[in-house]
């Protein structure tokens, strides 16, 4: 069945991986022209009937998409994109809204349109409230992700910025910060499950297996190594060979290709 898209995104990389996507599993759908501020989703929603669906990132560059929404009684099913609040977005799904988490993964996108295709043969039209996005706007906070870490040198505190770090690593119980270019090796106070988490943005970090996290402004190239796995190369030396696990592989190409 032929839908009319409106795809809200400013980054560029995604925009092109939505296209993507729906061009291989949805061909006989109609992707307008994306819009990339809230200014201009405004402007569409007032002529919302002509769209089936509303793809929509939070975070636009000029504020948070969902003040596009206040104040109307939208009728269009949307799916909301967010590398941020995972347990704040749940609540929308009460509301039959889906909502992708970036880097956004090729089969979720395809069973968030599933769920959409679902919701539209039943004919049901449930508009939000307009007091929805109010209430919504009103306790959701961007997550603001950690600028620098502190580490100690003998005497000395010392501050590593955040796109400084090529890679974490723990061995036995304790965490390493390796710097890029340097290469240099601190001791941070910070779980790998808390960095991941809690402290690092998901866009720019990835934890490739239980022992390692990389920032991906240091990747370098990528080779296939032994049981499928993958080996990467950053811009620093390293002792240890940085293997991505077999279980994340898949996971882990999409995230390069966000």
């Amino acid at each position: 069945m032929t839908k009319n898209l409106l795809l809200v995104e400013d980054e560029p990389l995604a925009q092109a991986r939505i296209k993507s996507i729906v061009l291989k599993h949805f061909p006989e759908w109609n992707l307008a022209e994306p819009i990339q501020s809230v200014r201009e989703l405004n402007e569409a929603l007032e002529k919302q009937e002509e769209f089936d669906l509303i793809l929509c990132d939070v975070h636009l560059a000029d504020g948070l998409s969902f003040s596009g929404f206040q104040g109307k009684e939208i009728h269009v099913p949307v799916i909301f994109i967010t590398a941020y609040d995972q347990y704040a977005l749940q609540s929308f799904e009460h509301n039959c809204i889906d909502y992708l988490l970036k880097p956004i993964q090729e089969d979720r996108l395809v069973k968030a349109f599933e769920k959409v295709e679902k919701f539209s043969s039943s004919k049901r039209s449930i508009p939000f409230p307009k007091e929805f996005f109010n209430e919504f706007l009103s306790r959701y906070t961007q997550k603001n992700y950690k600028k620098r870490f502190l580490s100690r040198s003998g005497n000395r505190l010392c501050f590593i910025p955040s796109e400084s770090v090529a890679y974490f690593y723990a061995e036995e119980g304790v965490t390493f910060l390796i710097e890029s270019g340097s290469s240099h090796k601190h001791i941070v106070d910070h779980s790998l499950n808390e960095l991941e988490k809690e402290l690092l943005d998901p866009n720019k970090f990835y934890r490739i297996n239980r022992s390692v996290i990389i920032n991906l402004d240091n990747l370098v190239e990528m080779r296939p190594y032994i049981n499928g796995r993958l080996v990467v190369s950053l811009n620093v030396k390293s002792e240890e060979s940085l293997i991505v696990a077999r279980e994340k592989v898949s996971e882990f190409k999409s995230w390069i290709n966000q």
